[in-house]
């Protein structure tokens, strides 16, 4: 996810923990309506940080994990960043991964997905090529990409529907539409630049708003990241407050199906768990909290 560091020896995938848990309404009665009783789907939460010595989450019941597939693995050192990475590599990777059950997210940010029409155009095919030999390889495999539709643009996107700029955003959003057919969810990054808080929900609420528009009834599963972005010079790589995490966690479960929780990467190795971690002592109350409000199906009906 850091554009600025090469995880040479990083593993192609991570594996994480998926906690299920249910936001919004409970039950439709059934004298209310017609056919048995529907329950919202569960809010999920994915953990794709880097941390070694990770504990196995075994205490946290509904655990499902995601596969995040790096760029690193794919190309060879010091191929251009304009190629496309090796037909035989990609499905090598792949393969090594096996037939998984669980969500995919393609990770490649070196070609540009905004600016020049042509080099766009050019863009979308090579992520098409890529997203293609992922199918093949795993044709059950939930697939997405990261941080591609919408296009993460915070000046933009706080603008409002009715700015000119946030519309041109909207555009350049819709060049990504081929993309679109081959996403079974998307994933919008919604990582944190600025200390400013309203703004930053502005442009959280702003991405998955787009993120809904173009995804037409596919999932949106936001990433996180529980510590400043490197891009701030000032406070890039601090860790974000308790309550403005815990902020974060609130608003993405308000829109959102899901978020997917990044991060534990330190200088060229990952981080050590730190289990009295501020970020994860408020993440395990969140999780708590979505799991208790999960609404149940009531006695003797079967949810389908």
């Amino acid at each position: 996810m850091m554009r600025s560091r090469r995880l040479k020896w990083l593993r192609l995938f991570v594996t994480g923990l998926a906690v299920v848990g249910g936001m919004g309404p409970g039950v439709t009665r059934a004298a209310e309506v017609e056919g048995p009783p529907t329950v919202p789907p569960p809010f999920i939460v994915f953990d794709a940080t880097l941390y070694k010595n990770k504990p196995s989450f075994s205490g946290y019941p509904g655990l499902r994990p995601i596969t995040v597939l790096y760029e690193w693995p794919l190309f060879l050192t010091g191929q251009s960043s304009t190629g496309l990475p090796s037909e035989q590599t990609v499905r090598s990777v792949v393969k090594e991964l096996g037939e998984a059950s669980e969500p995919v997210v393609l990770d490649i940010e070196r070609w540009p997905l905004k600016g020049d029409a042509q080099a766009v155009k050019t863009s979308v095919s090579k992520l098409l090529a890529v997203l293609s030999w992922i199918k093949h390889e795993m044709p059950r495999a939930k697939i997405g990409t990261y941080g591609t539709v919408p296009l993460p643009d915070y000046w933009r996107a706080i603008r409002g529907p009715t700015n000119a700029e946030f519309q041109t955003w909207q555009q350049d959003n819709d060049r990504l539409d081929e993309l679109l057919v081959h996403m079974d969810a998307l994933y919008p990054s919604l990582y944190t630049f600025y200390s400013d808080r309203q703004g930053w929900v502005t442009y959280a609420i702003a991405q998955i708003g787009e993120a809904r528009r173009k995804a037409k009834g596919k999932p949106v599963y936001a990433f996180l990241w529980p510590q400043y972005h490197e891009s701030n010079h000032l406070i890039g790589l601090e860790p974000i407050e308790p309550d403005y995490w815990e902020l974060q966690l609130n608003t993405v479960s308000q829109h959102a199906d899901g978020v997917v929780i990044w991060g534990g990467w330190g200088k060229n190795e990952p981080e050590p768990w730190n289990e009295a971690a501020p970020w994860w002592q408020v993440t395990k109350r969140f999780m708590k909290r979505i799991d208790e409000v999960a609404p149940k199906a009531p006695s003797g009906l079967k949810t389908q």
